[in-house]
């Protein structure tokens, strides 16, 4: 995975919340051991991961994007509905 793929999965994983972190953690874990845990959260390098951990955190990063866009479309007309 080449460097601005990786500076992608970093900016978009910052979007995520706490719960959706933890199912990036997961997947993290399942790959390697070598990560370092601290107050605010959890320190890995992307060098330390494979490929297909990447891969696979950079598709659920794409779904929970994508279930974030779909809640809030759906916010957007539940408001249309309230105002009628």
């Amino acid at each position: 995975m080449n460097r601005s793929r990786k500076e992608a999965l970093k900016e978009n994983l910052d979007r995520l919340d706490a719960n959706e972190h933890a199912q990036i953690f997961n997947i993290i874990k399942k790959y390697t051991e070598s990560f370092t845990k601290t107050q605010t959260g959890v320190l890995v390098s992307s060098d330390a991961l494979p490929t297909e951990c990447l891969v696979e955190m950079e598709k659920m990063v794409v779904f929970y994007l994508d279930q974030h866009k779909r809640m809030e479309a759906d916010e957007v007309e539940r408001k249309t509905y309230e105002r009628r």
